[in-house]
């Protein structure tokens, strides 16, 4: 279920290897797209993403998704921090409707 799923992504995030980048991209080729409706399991594999150094990957979902949240972009903020992309964090902070409600 979705969060058995969220719990690995979260522990890939941590670890930041190769092996644990892998581990998600597999995991979420098999996951039912419907899974990534839910916006904590999204928020979660972005952040899993940008944590493991796969900055495109987590771009691609991000951009193609309908329902975009606001742990969505806190999590692309945050991975395009710690990423050293400053200025497409900034960019992307403009593009919230009311950036007040951002958690980072």
């Amino acid at each position: 279920d979705d969060v058995n799923v969220t719990i690995l992504f979260n522990a890939c995030a941590q670890l930041k290897t190769k092996e644990a980048l892998d581990l998600v991209k597999k995991t979420s080729k098999q996951i039912p797209k419907s899974f990534y409706s839910n916006p904590h399991l999204l928020a979660s594999l972005l952040d899993a993403l940008m944590k493991c150094g796969d900055v495109a990957h987590a771009e691609s979902l991000f951009y193609s998704s309908k329902q975009k949240v606001l742990s969505s972009y806190g999590a692309m903020m945050k991975g395009y921090v710690d990423n050293n992309l400053p200025e497409k964090a900034i960019d992307l902070f403009n593009e919230i409707d009311n950036p007040d409600d951002v958690k980072i």
